[in-house]
C-alpha cells in the first residue's frame, strides 16, 4: 500500500511540475509582448557659476594704461542655468541662460576724444538666453550632456568717468554650445563641470541715445567653465 501511495505522489509531483513549466513557457512570450515600454520623458535642471574668458583680440589704443585696462576685461565670472526636457533616451530640447561680467578701472586715464584725465571704471556684461537642442549619454554613476542653440545676446557697458555715469548697450545674435560632465550623487541630484561658449560680434553700440559705429567688428564672445549642481526627474 505504501508503494502505491509513493507512486501516486511521485506521479502527481511530476504532473504538477510539467503543468507549471508549460504555463511558465506560455507566460514568457506574453510578458515580453505586453511589457510596458521604458518612458524617457525626463526633466533636468542645473545651475552653476565659474570663470568667463573673453574671446577675440584685445583692442589696442597705443596708451599703455588703457591697453592694460582692456586686458582686465578679458577675465570675469559667469552664472549659467539649464532647463531641459528629454523626449527620448538620447535627446531633448531645453532653454539655456548665462550671464558673464568683467570689470576694470584706472586713475588719471586720458580717454581718446577728451582733453582731460579722469578716474575711469567700466563693467561689461553679457546676457544670453535661448532655446537649445540637447543630447545625453549616461551610465550608472555618470551623465554627459551636450547642448547647442541660437538666441539673443544682450551686451551692456556701464562706464563711470570721475563720477559721471555713461551706459552703452547692444543686442545681437549669439551662438551657444556646451558640454557638461556630471557625477550622480544620488538618484535625483548630481554635480559636475560644464565647458561652454557664446559667440557673437557687434560693429556698433548705443551710448546715451547715440549710435557709435566701430571701424571693425568687435567680438562679444565668451568661453566659460562652470561648476554646477543638477536636479533630475529620473
Amino acid at each position: 500500500m505504501k508503494r502505491i501511495y509513493l507512486i501516486v505522489l511521485a506521479a502527481t509531483f511530476i504532473s504538477a511540475s510539467a503543468i507549471l513549466s508549460a504555463n511558465a513557457q506560455q507566460a514568457t512570450p506574453y510578458q515580453v509582448e505586453y511589457q510596458t515600454p521604458q518612458n524617457y520623458k525626463d526633466f533636468r535642471f542645473s545651475i552653476g557659476g565659474g570663470y568667463a574668458f573673453r574671446l577675440g583680440k584685445v583692442q589696442k589704443t597705443g596708451d599703455s594704461k588703457i591697453d592694460d585696462m582692456n586686458k582686465k576685461l578679458r577675465h570675469g565670472f559667469t552664472v549659467d542655468a539649464d532647463a531641459q526636457y528629454f523626449f527620448k533616451e538620447g535627446w531633448g530640447l531645453g532653454l539655456n541662460a548665462n550671464y558673464c561680467s568683467a570689470s576694470t578701472s584706472g586713475d588719471n586715464i586720458t580717454i581718446p576724444g577728451l582733453n582731460q584725465s579722469v578716474n575711469y571704471k567700466e563693467t561689461q556684461s553679457f546676457l544670453y538666453v535661448g532655446p537649445s537642442f540637447v543630447g545625453r549619454n549616461e551610465s550608472e554613476k555618470f551623465l554627459l550632456v551636450s547642448n547647442f542653440g541660437i538666441g539673443p545676446l544682450f551686451v551692456n557697458s556701464d562706464m563711470n568717468l570721475s563720477g559721471v555715469n555713461i551706459n552703452g548697450s547692444k543686442t545681437t545674435i549669439g551662438i551657444n554650445a556646451g558640454v557638461a560632465g556630471e557625477y550622480k550623487v544620488n538618484s535625483k541630484t548630481g554635480v559636475g563641470l560644464k565647458l561652454s561658449y557664446v559667440m557673437g560680434t557687434i560693429d556698433n553700440m548705443n551710448v546715451e541715445g547715440q549710435n557709435y559705429k566701430s571701424e571693425e567688428k568687435i567680438s562679444v564672445s565668451n568661453l566659460m567653465a562652470t561648476l554646477f549642481i543638477s536636479f533630475r526627474s529620473w
